[in-house]
């Protein structure tokens, strides 16, 4: 979700109050979790629809949201996705150049995980050669982009405002 968000004309205004970009960026981070939070909480209700019912492992249980980093103090990014991904380096021109097809790599999947080991979530979200796509993750963003951005507007201007009572 890459908008930028229009009427925030007194926040701006608070954020210069405050003065400290970092104070600034860890309310935004704290509303921005907050925000993208109902995206996952969709996306898991998505994903429980998906689950195969004999296994054990349970995608929705590794649906996660996390700052990813990001350069500066000027910005900031949140996501929501699943702990896990593809466990060897497929059989492409540039892997075979590098000497990596068929070895494995470190990936977030693990059965340690709350969920198991869902590296196959891929599969289901983008498809595959054989398998047609049942996306889970995109439609909870875009079915929820309108109430993440109001929830981050008003979160921000709350967090905002905690700052500066502690001033």
């Amino acid at each position: 979700m890459a908008n930028e968000i229009e009427g925030l004309d007194e926040v701006i205004a608070r954020m210069r109050e405050l003065g400290e970009p970092r104070k600034v960026k860890n309310a935004a981070t704290r509303s921005a979790r907050k925000a993208m939070n109902i995206v996952r909480k969709a996306a898991i209700e998505n994903a429980k629809g998906l689950d195969d019912k004999d296994s054990s492992n349970r995608i929705w249980k590794n649906i996660i949201t996390k700052p990813n980093k990001t350069k500066g103090y000027g910005y900031l990014m949140m996501r929501v996705g699943v702990k896990g991904g593809a466990r060897k380096y497929p059989n492409t021109a540039p892997n075979r150049r590098k000497g990596v097809v068929g070895q494995t790599y470190e990936t977030g999947g693990s059965s340690k995980n709350a969920g198991g080991d869902t590296w196959y979530w891929r599969f289901l979200e983008y498809g595959s050669a054989t398998n047609s796509a049942t996306p889970f993750l995109r439609p909870a963003l875009n079915n929820n982009k309108d109430a993440a951005e109001s929830e981050f507007k008003r979160s921000f201007s709350e967090e905002l405002d905690k700052e500066i009572a502690k001033l």
